[in-house]
């Protein structure tokens, strides 16, 4: 069904909120969104110090108002992702107008070699934790659901915030362990949302969940000490379990994270146990490769069956 306005056509609601696609236009329309918060942010940041605060607030809260009412011209028209981009790009703006504000009362740190990363102090934490709750709060309005990949980034940026807090300046094993802590937990998020059916609003969840995750995981395998396996035993432990879930959970994300880490972990003892310019390391690669096709068939076979069990599906729209 299709609506007319202004002598154009365009997508009903159903269409537009139920049946993401991937075409040039919602490619251009996030790549735009994107490329447009970055240059924002980096406008908000060329703003001087030496203004108090002032200026910076002032051209943030024009960008965020701007942008929210973007959003709700665009969603009144049934525009439906640029309006919810617009509504995600309002959010990402917040954070240049707390701090803004902030600096505009001094109660921003004030130290020309502050660094939030390094010394721990709580209005970086607190931004980070309002840009959160005005993305949920945002999403809570215009169901969009890529506002939520800013709520997500924002919790993690927030986990990064808060390692300095436990030692400053924090180790890098302090910042793997808070990037796989709340890594896990948004993806805890993702499940819990899946199992009610929001399975839009709990991708990003799963995507950046796992991101951070994998992040810890990576430092981990670099440890300066020689102990990778801290970093290898638990990669690998947990792509296999994230192979073997994928189907029943019918996720794609769970199966590309577990495809790299099971590979990448495999390939390294491989390359530890075996002379790399010999026939026998070719002839494990064989069988790494097809153990992964061959758990693709068993899951064609077995993973939807099981899901039905775990997932629970929306309802039909009407």
């Amino acid at each position: 069904m299709e609506e007319r306005v202004g002598g154009g056509v365009l997508p009903s609601k159903p269409a537009e909120r139920d049946r993401p696609r991937m075409d040039p236009p919602n490619v251009l329309w996030f790549a735009g969104a994107i490329a447009t918060a970055f240059a924002v942010n980096v406008l908000f940041d060329s703003i001087p110090d030496s203004q108090s605060g002032l200026w910076r607030f002032l051209t943030a809260l024009g960008f965020m108002l701007g942008f929210a009412v973007a959003a709700w011209l665009l969603l009144q028209r049934w525009w439906w992702v640029p309006g919810g981009l617009a509504a995600a790009l309002a959010v990402a703006s917040f954070p240049g107008v707390a701090i803004g504000f902030l600096k505009l009362v001094e109660l921003w740190p004030d130290d020309p070699f502050f660094d939030p990363m390094e010394d721990f102090s709580g209005w970086p934490l607190g931004v980070a934790v309002a840009t959160a709750a005005v993305g949920v709060g945002a999403f809570l309005l215009t169901r969009f659901s890529f506002i939520l990949a800013v709520v997500a980034t924002a919790i993690l940026v927030a986990a990064q915030l808060l390692a300095p807090a436990f030692d400053s300046p924090p180790s890098g094993d302090d910042r793997a362990a808070l990037a796989l802590i709340f890594g896990a937990a948004l993806v805890v998020v993702g499940i819990f949302l899946d199992a009610f059916g929001r399975r839009r609003d709990a991708f990003w969840f799963h995507v950046l969940g796992w991101f951070s995750v994998g992040a810890g995981f990576v430092f981990f395998t670099l440890d300066q000490s020689g102990d990778s396996d801290r970093g290898w035993i638990p990669m690998l432990i947990v792509a296999v379990l994230l192979l073997l879930f994928s189907g029943p959970v019918r996720r794609a994300t769970w199966a590309v994270y577990g495809v790299v880490g099971y590979y990448a972990a495999v390939l390294h003892y491989l390359i530890d146990a075996t002379n790399e310019d010999r026939w026998p390391f070719a002839l494990w690669l064989l069988a790494l490769a097809l153990s992964i096709f061959a758990l693709g068939m068993v899951l064609h076979r077995y993973g939807e069956p099981l899901s039905r069990r775990f997932v629970r599906r929306p309802p039909p729209v009407p």
